[in-house]
């Protein structure tokens, strides 16, 4: 596997934990053979301290006394040498991520934190966003701003990047996932976001990308990749900066629509101001899909701009004890019908919204099942410079039932459908809307 190919493994493992990352190893210069041999060892020193406030943290504060019944004392006999003879923090990291693989479970990560992360690099993205669909990669949204792409819409099929065909450039991400237990599900998404880092480069250059369309013929088109022109989140502690996307419109004659890409604090105000706007609607309908999580106490807030009395989202269990996530009813709550939008790419805060809102009764979930990547979390740095974020504590939803591995379930599974996303309809936009009109037409008839 080439180096590019490992910086570019990292930052999909990155943003499964929320964030995008790269690591860049600058050499040391102009120093005489001592001074290097001194470097040297104090790195390796701050590696061993590293590898033990991984392994310590992870014995102390695991929500789960066994550890799901991993042995982590044997863990550590199994890599401690093998962090002591790690050769770069680089290599530390890898191993550090495979002894926290032994947990599988989601959210405990290691990675390094990019400019890319405070948007103030010379990063550039086409502004394509793909899913998988039948195993294939299928444009999903595209930002249609310029002549560059008015040939590509949604419903194709992406074949190559640069003249490097998908399946090749695929290739060692597919063969990395016969070490990990991952779900298809969670495959998806690495799949889907490594191919979208592919697209992504050098600020202003123009990267070629060739797609099918509905017909099998071949598309070819050279988009610039240009800078994210909106608004970035605050850094939270060691939680960094994020983009901040939110898309709200009225759909058919009634129905609300609010859509953004992460649980993070500048979108709580978005959120407030377009409920507002929805007051008088038929129903409102939620997209989370592609949303990997953030802030988990937004999920309450949120719910209680939608319920008339106190409810539970669910509960969070840690060695210390155990939390229940109350939302608690707002002034002038929307009391109408809400759909919720899920797929295997909605995580975390997500899935304790989807889940809560939907053992509550308050909601219909729609889409498909998923990331089943629920476990409340922190990150703390470690010595070497490194984010480490770790599990504080495990989720149920309000009927007690564990979300982590196995996703929420929706209500209605409805798969995308390509041949519908090519004549520019969304297959499970259409169920949810379908959904609110059915309980308007109730309602009527009543």
């Amino acid at each position: 596997m080439s180096y590019n190919d490992h910086i570019n493994m990292r930052k999909i493992s990155y943003w499964f934990s929320f964030i995008f990352a790269a690591l860049f190893l600058q050499p040391v210069i102009g120093q005489t053979a001592a001074n290097v041999s001194a470097v040297d060892n104090d790195r390796a020193k701050i590696r061993t301290e590293t590898f033990l406030k991984v392994w310590e943290t992870v014995n102390e504060k695991h929500y789960d006394p066994t550890f799901g019944g991993v042995n982590w004392a044997d863990v550590r006999k199994k890599y401690e040498p093998m962090a002591k003879a790690a050769a770069s923090d680089e290599d530390l990291h890898a191993i550090l991520r495979e002894m926290l693989g032994e947990l599988r479970l989601s959210h405990f990560s290691i990675f390094m934190e990019s400019e890319d992360s405070s948007g103030s690099s010379q990063a550039g993205d086409p502004g394509i966003e793909l899913k998988m669909i039948e195993g294939k990669p299928v444009t999903f949204r595209v930002v249609s701003d310029d002549d560059e792409k008015r040939e590509l819409t949604t419903g194709m099929i992406l074949g190559s990047i640069d003249g490097e065909s998908v399946s090749k450039l695929l290739k060692p991400l597919e063969d990395s996932f016969a070490e990990r237990a991952l779900t298809e599900a969670s495959k998806n998404i690495y799949r889907e976001r490594f191919l979208e880092e592919k697209m992504r480069g050098t600020l202003g250059t123009k990267v070629v990308l060739e797609f099918s369309d509905g017909n099998g013929r071949s598309v070819k088109i050279e988009p610039t990749r240009k800078r994210f022109a909106g608004e970035f989140s605050q850094r939270l502690g060691n939680f960094p900066p994020q983009p901040v996307v939110f898309e709200s419109k009225i759909l058919g004659e009634n129905i609300g629509y609010l859509r953004f890409n992460m649980w993070i604090i500048p979108q709580m105000a978005k959120i407030r101001a377009v409920m507002k706007e929805f007051a008088g609607m038929d129903g409102i309908i939620v997209d989370l899909r592609g949303n990997p999580g953030g802030i988990g106490g937004m999920a309450t807030g949120m719910a209680g701009l939608m319920v008339k009395e106190q409810v539970s989202l669910g509960s969070m269990t840690s060695r210390s004890g155990k939390l229940e996530f109350i939302a608690y009813p707002q002034s002038e709550p929307f009391l109408g019908p809400i759909v919720v939008l899920v797929d295997h790419g909605s995580g975390s805060t997500s899935e304790v919204f989807a889940s809560g809102m939907q053992e509550t009764g308050r909601a219909v979930v729609v889409g498909e099942t998923t990331a089943g990547a629920v476990l409340p979390s922190v990150f703390e740095k470690l010595p070497t410079g490194a984010t480490f974020q770790y599990a504080i504590s495990d989720y149920r939803s309000p009927k007690s039932v564990l979300i982590e591995g196995r996703g929420v379930k929706p209500d209605h599974f409805v798969g995308l459908d390509r041949g519908l996303l090519l004549r520019g309809k969304d297959s499970q936009l259409e169920k949810a809307l379908e959904i609110v009109n059915s309980k308007r037409t109730e309602k009527e008839i009543k």
